[in-house]
């Protein structure tokens, strides 16, 4: 008999170990796929639909080939790969996200699974972490269902900032297994895996996190003196540092040529917060003060944290055991919330609002732990009605933020004000058992009632969505005859709401869908000179002059600006320039659309990337050409010796037999040939800059990561036979 309990007893344990992670899981799911019902297109908005979604076909097809992309010289200033960094060209789980891109006929439905899947991923690694700082499964769920329905989560990088959603999801993976590794002495190997699949995802908010939870941890065991720990938390730095060393160094050093060069450490209140702002952490349906394009009162709660920290002091006080585990919990949320507040822009890191998901990770999972402890015994009479003030408090000050969203205000508040009614009775009803269960449960309900709330008050993201075709054959019939390189002039948006429009022309990055090689792309790391010559933006918009530039004479070439770049194919909005523009010898009207002028050379020039133009005297022979090298033989060597290449010259070239000089018209690549002889071979290469020192990084990086497995499993080992022997 006794055995039986006992065995109903584990089967029970072990039924309760996995459902609260399940029901986390599910209820994720449900949530993020109901926003579906509103919104079908809500997982695809802007920097998803003009950046992703072509970015990912681009790379998936280049995998296909058995390719890894570095460099394209006829995307120009969106073709450093490495430098853009986001690409994640050393990234596992983004070459599977971009081979099932190119394998899937729907781009909208490929990113929807994709983000629901990181919205899964990041409810359970919230999970786990709750639970390692002493959550009950409960709370621990309900965290984990809280955080991926947090505003900035939801509505930002979820909806759009794709790569920002999967630092996200991963954090609290890389986090937990951090512990796991460092505190309780087990395996390094989950925290080398999520850890590098975090920092080779190259979007930097995570690894800033991440740096921050490794520099406490180092601090806290150096200060008690645990030599153990502190070894096992540098090596998890070293493995850290060296990867960054490989993702972001590139960028650091193509940083001088690009806008980012410069960028200056000012406050234009541009997607950060104010304390007032954070009033409104625990009401998911209004809209904080937060700037950005083009308003000063950003529609979507961009600063909603958790409804349920509006319950806080039911979780107060937290326990000494508590407050002493939490430690990493502080110093994270504290770094996390000075930045938020702080200015918008901090050199190239802009915009941080973007850390509020890790301040909500940090706020949701410290309420887990103090319920956890308090819950039922601290549902008093007082903590009751501390939590009403604090349901007031904040609604009094988010109306004094937002008086025109007065309704969505007060039913908020009410809700909350229901919610903690609620737990009350559970926490005092004298027959209701597992009140810490039926709490959490409750606490779920309510979740979901805000989510359905959200679909009727903010159903869609503050980021636009441009309704591109969802289907790739039909993004593919843009252009589909080649005729050598193009570039899109004028406003390539033009025409967006009228589906026709999509037959004439894409944007951004859905380019690379087309069979016509278009540099009109999208990049994070616009080339200066080029964008000021050319008044093109970092998503390929130019203004008007773009055109005449392009089709005018370089004064020390003699040769056409588009003929320089290897362009033969122009698309020219027709709201930019309404009557047919006068095309130069050379250059026909091939196609007159309703939204667009096409033009195309007379005679297909070479795509980007080779020699168009030598100075008198000298002459070259291509004898070799790649996206990352070009090899020519010198034919004859003038006084003034300089050789042209369609190619941007970006930090990383480098000229065998002959020097680089000033760039022609301060974008193209040039080198000197005037010291070689007719005969001599130069070669003209690239690798990201500092190449050599990012492929040493790497390779001790994985010395690092094999040399902690292979060490940590030796003295686990040793430790179990030791045990065994006092045995």
């Amino acid at each position: 008999m006794a055995a039986r309990e006992k065995t109903v007893q584990k089967s029970a344990s072990t039924t309760g170990r996995w459902a609260w992670p399940v029901l986390t899981a599910a209820l994720t799911l449900v949530l993020a796929a109901s926003r579906l019902v509103v919104t079908p297109r809500f997982y695809f908005s802007d920097d998803t639909e003009r950046g992703s979604a072509g970015q990912w076909w681009q790379l998936g097809d280049q995998l296909l080939q058995g390719r890894l992309p570095m460099l394209d010289p006829s995307a120009w200033q969106a073709g450093n790969y490495w430098a853009e960094g986001q690409w994640g060209l050393l990234n596992p789980v983004t070459w599977l996200i971009a081979i099932a891109a190119r394998l899937s006929e729907s781009p909208v439905l490929h990113a929807t699974v994709v983000k629901l899947v990181f919205l899964v991923i990041l409810s359970l690694g919230v999970y786990l972490l709750a639970r390692q700082f002493g959550a009950h499964r409960p709370w621990a769920a309900l965290a984990g269902v809280l955080v991926p329905v947090s505003g900035f989560v939801v509505y930002m990088d979820a909806a759009s900032w794709s790569t920002d959603l999967f630092n996200v999801a991963l954090f609290p993976w890389a986090w937990w297994a951090l512990r796991r590794a460092v505190e309780h002495r087990r395996s390094p190997f989950p925290y080398l895996l999520v850890s590098y699949l975090l920092i080779t995802i190259g979007y930097v908010f995570g690894v800033m996190m991440l740096v921050v939870i490794l520099v406490e941890t180092l601090v806290r065991h150096a200060v008690r003196r645990d030599g153990a720990r502190v070894v096992r938390t540098l090596l998890a730095s070293a493995w850290g540092a060296l990867l960054t060393i490989v993702v972001y160094l590139p960028a650091v050093l193509t940083a001088p040529v690009t806008e980012r060069g410069d960028a200056p450490f000012e406050n234009l209140r541009f997607l950060n917060a104010d304390l007032t702002d954070l009033a409104s952490a625990g009401n998911p349906w209004v809209s904080a003060t937060i700037r950005s394009w083009g308003t000063e009162a950003t529609e979507g709660p961009l600063v909603h944290i958790a409804w349920a920290l509006l319950l806080l002091p039911l979780a107060l006080p937290l326990a000494r055991s508590a407050v002493r585990r939490g430690i990493p919990l502080f110093v994270l949320g504290g770094v996390a919330l000075v930045l938020v507040l702080g200015p918008s822009h901090m050199g190239p890191i802009r915009w941080p609002l973007r850390l509020i998901p890790y301040l909500a990770i940090v706020l949701v999972v410290v309420f887990a732990v103090g319920i956890s402890r308090r819950y039922p015994q601290g549902a008093t009479r007082r903590a009751f009605w501390l939590s009403g003030v604090v349901i007031g408090a904040t609604s009094l000050l988010t109306w004094g933020n937002g008086p025109y969203a007065w309704k969505a205000i007060l039913a908020a508040a009410a809700v909350a004000f229901a919610a903690l009614v609620v737990l009350r009775w559970i926490a005092r009803a004298p027959r209701v058992r597992r009140r810490a269960a039926w709490a959490a449960v409750a606490s779920m309900a309510v979740t979901a009632v805000f989510v359905a709330g959200q679909l009727y008050f903010l159903p869609t993201s503050p980021l636009p969505s441009r309704d591109a075709p969802d289907s790739a054959s039909a993004l593919e019939s843009v252009l589909p005859d080649a005729h050598g390189d193009g570039i899109v002039v004028g406003d390539a948006e033009d025409g967006w709401q009228d589906d026709a429009s999509w037959d004439e022309r894409l944007i951004a990055n859905l380019w690379y869908f087309s069979p016509t090689d278009v540099s009109s792309m999208y990049t994070v790391l616009p080339f200066e000179t080029f964008g000021d010559d050319l008044c093109i933006d970092l998503r390929g918009k130019t203004c008007e002059a773009a055109l005449d530039t392009l089709w005018s004479v370089d004064d020390e070439t003699g040769l056409r600006v588009s003929d320089l770049m290897g362009v033969s194919t122009i698309v020219a909005m027709k709201d930019t320039y309404p009557d047919e523009p006068e095309a130069p010898e050379g250059w026909t009207l091939a196609e007159e659309g309703e939204y667009t002028w096409l033009f195309e050379r007379d005679e297909a020039l070479p795509a980007a990337g080779g020699v168009v133009w030598t100075a008198d005297g000298t002459a070259v022979s291509v004898t070799a050409q790649s996206d990352t090298e070009v090899t020519f033989t010198v034919d004859a060597a003038g006084e003034d010796g300089r050789v042209v290449l369609s190619r941007l010259p970006y930090p990383g070239y480098s000229v065998d037999g002959a020097v680089q000089v000033d760039a022609v018209r301060g974008w193209l690549l040039t080198v000197d040939v005037s010291d070689a002889a007719p005969g001599d071979s130069v070669t003209v290469s690239f690798r990201p800059p500092a190449w050599p020192l990012l492929v040493g990084s790497y390779v001790l990086a994985l010395a690092v990561g094999a040399g902690w497995l292979v060490g940590g499993a030796i003295l686990r080992r040793r430790r179990a036979a030791a045990r065994e022997a006092l045995r």
